[in-house]
């Protein structure tokens, strides 16, 4: 950490290369579209419409996703699988969070791990990368890759200036 605290500080970035980078990879600077969601993933589907029944009740979903759960992942956590992309989970599961509103309930969903009850609790809504949003990361970007490349270089000449022998070579 030293090292490279000591390094950073003899890198400059300027603002035109931070504006280049940008230019360059605006697309990645972009955030993708985001639900958070908890959900409750259960073996059967007798078992999903049991616990779907209980929610239509009034029962509380962190409650029954820590008492039914399967997906030891989240159920300590009432279910809650936080804020991610479409791709990031299954096609059917993705699918359905996507289309729901904020605070509904599905019915059962069917995918390969089983049969989940989704809550969407949060949405984000896509946005395009500005320079102004993404300067923050594009210099800390910026500053790594130049960290590799200063480093070797910086390294020589603190061993010059010191002139340190390795006796460990023989």
């Amino acid at each position: 950490m030293k090292q490279k605290k000591m390094v950073e500080s003899t890198i400059s970035i300027k603002d035109s290369e931070m504006k280049s980078y940008f230019n360059q990879n605006k697309d990645s600077l972009a955030t993708e579209a985001q639900v958070k969601a908890s959900h409750i993933l259960v073996a059967d589907e007798k078992t999903a419409k049991e616990v779907k029944a209980k929610l239509d009740k009034g029962e509380d979903f962190a409650k029954l996703a820590k008492e039914y759960s399967t997906d030891t992942a989240s159920k300590s956590d009432g279910g809650n699988l936080g804020y991610f992309k479409k791709g990031d989970m299954v096609e059917a599961f993705a699918n359905k969070a996507f289309s729901m509103k904020v605070n509904e309930v599905s019915d059962p969903v069917k995918t390969e791990y089983g049969y989940h009850i989704i809550k969407v609790t949060g949405k984000k809504e896509a946005q395009k990368a500005t320079y102004e949003n993404s300067k923050a990361k594009i210099k800390q970007t910026l500053l790594d890759q130049k960290y590799q490349t200063e480093y070797p270089t910086w390294l020589q000449k603190l061993k010059k200036k010191y002139d340190i022998t390795n006796k460990l070579d023989s």
